[in-house]
């Protein structure tokens, strides 16, 4: 198994073309025709994670987020950008992003955001043109109604969060619900077009909550803890179309974002 053979396959899954104008999904450092011994999946690449990546033996890691999202004009070990570049290529360890090509997808990070909240009837929020099963976020609906209050404390114990931020209670059931892994401020307005009780994304900035008067509940889990299922995402991915071949979920990454 090769690192194209890798490439080829989540790319198979969510293509690249999906991805957004901004993005740098694909693969970001490494020779194609390199040998793939093993495979670390992660969201975040860091020296933390390279470091984890060569206990296990594994010579390719595949992340969410790109290690190299901007240009960047030197490479020098000045930042942990630059030193994780510099260990990844003295170590020959392969570095493969599936970002906003796999947010894309049905079976992508907001499918797995429905899957872990046994959501049904999902469909995507907003569809890409002449596309109804590609686009920007995901809807579905509960098994059963939840008082708001209680659906909260659902989301605290899927996501793992330590605290929600949210706009206020509107005093009705949640039952449709919207989705959007990662910062989806901008699809606010479709979800309550949508008919959505309630919208879980990140991100979302301090007069978002206001403008939302009761239309929905937003909430704000967290950039993390909305992502997180991506990791399992990949795993499975890989183990289901590859035999006997070791990809393991990174156990070193933690949230970067701290609560006290």
């Amino acid at each position: 198994m090769k690192v194209r053979d890798i490439c080829t396959l989540i790319e198979n899954f969510a293509p690249l073309k999906l991805q957004e104008d901004y993005d740098n999904a694909g693969l970001i450092l490494g020779d194609p025709a390199t040998q793939v011994k093993a495979i670390l999946v992660c969201l975040d690449v860091s020296e933390a994670v390279l470091d984890e990546a060569l206990e296990k033996g594994c010579n390719m890691v595949v992340s969410h987020h790109p290690l190299i999202f901007r240009g960047i004009k030197s490479i020098t070990g000045k930042n942990p950008q630059e030193r994780t570049l510099i260990k990844a290529i003295q170590n020959k360890i392969a570095i493969y992003a599936g970002h906003t090509n796999v947010d894309a997808v049905m079976d992508g990070v907001n499918g797995k955001i429905c899957e872990k909240l046994n959501l049904s009837s999902t469909a995507i929020l907003v569809p890409k043109e002449n596309m109804s099963n590609v686009g920007a976020g995901m809807t579905g609906f509960l098994t059963r109604a939840l008082e708001e209050k209680d659906f909260l404390i659902l989301l605290k114990q899927v996501f793992g969060s330590k605290m929600l931020r949210h706009s206020a209670l509107t005093g009705r059931e949640i039952n449709k619900v919207a989705v959007c892994g990662g910062s989806g401020s901008e699809l606010i307005s479709a979800a309550i077009a949508e008919g959505a009780d309630a919208f879980i994304t990140a991100d979302v900035k301090y007069h978002r909550f206001a403008e939302v008067d009761d239309k929905l509940l937003l909430i704000d889990a967290g950039h993390y803890e909305t992502e997180q299922f991506t990791k399992d995402l990949f795993v499975e991915l890989i183990s289901k179309n590859i035999a006997n071949f070791a990809v393991h979920s990174s156990q070193r990454e933690t949230n970067p974002v701290f609560y006290t």
